[in-house]
């Protein structure tokens, strides 16, 4: 990769994260394995969506909704890997943190490559992952909401089975969200100390 590049990818993502707020390894791995803590909330909606009372169940005219919230259950539970990622990003971290002291330019340039080429650890894919979550769980609440006819009632029910996991997998998207940001601002400080050795890299 040559240095050019680098700085160019690094002054982008500088603009995007610089202003938010700071963390440190210790503090963002408490916060990644608070988020591996979370993680049963993902089976939990996809099993919840694939339980239905008879009573609601008759009530449903279009089942093809009810076809499509599982689908989409099913694949916001593959989300949790975000949490996955993110510690491996954290490791990646550790190393051009600990490089300095074993002058390790190879590790400098393992570390790197994942926050920029890895196609399953680069901060461009992960920030697309999360955007891809916040529209999935727009588009269940969507399909929820018009499952059964319109009432008071329906509305009451299908607020119940729905909305507690919801706001649950919101909380997790915006905390994984969080984690990225705080990722991706350590990478820039640490990155900085390493820009020099970037012209070793093939």
């Amino acid at each position: 990769m040559a240095k050019t590049d680098v700085d160019s990818y690094i002054g982008e993502l500088r603009g995007i994260v610089s202003n938010e707020k700071d963390s440190d390894l210790y503090s963002l791995k408490r916060e990644l394995n608070s988020l591996s803590e979370s993680s049963k909330v993902f089976e939990d909606f996809e099993k919840e969506t694939m339980h239905i009372d008879k009573d609601l169940f008759k009530q449903i005219s279009n089942l093809s909704l009810l076809m499509k919230i599982r689908r989409l259950a099913s694949e916001i539970k593959s989300k949790k890997q975000i949490t996955d990622k993110l510690h491996s990003l954290h490791f990646s971290l550790n190393l051009l943190k600990n490089s300095p002291m074993t002058n390790d330019t190879s590790s400098i340039k393992n570390a790197i490559d994942a926050f920029l080429h890895d196609e399953d650890t680069k901060i461009d894919n992960i920030a697309d992952e999360l955007n891809d979550f916040k529209t999935k769980l727009e588009e269940i609440k969507k399909h929820h909401s018009n499952l059964l006819p319109k009432g008071l009632d329906n509305k009451i029910k299908i607020e119940a089975k729905y909305n507690p996991h919801i706001e649950q997998l919101h909380s997790i998207h915006k905390k994984q969200k969080n984690a990225l940001i705080s990722t991706s601002n350590l990478f820039l400080k640490l990155t900085k100390k390493h820009i020099k050795n970037l012209k070793k890299f093939k």
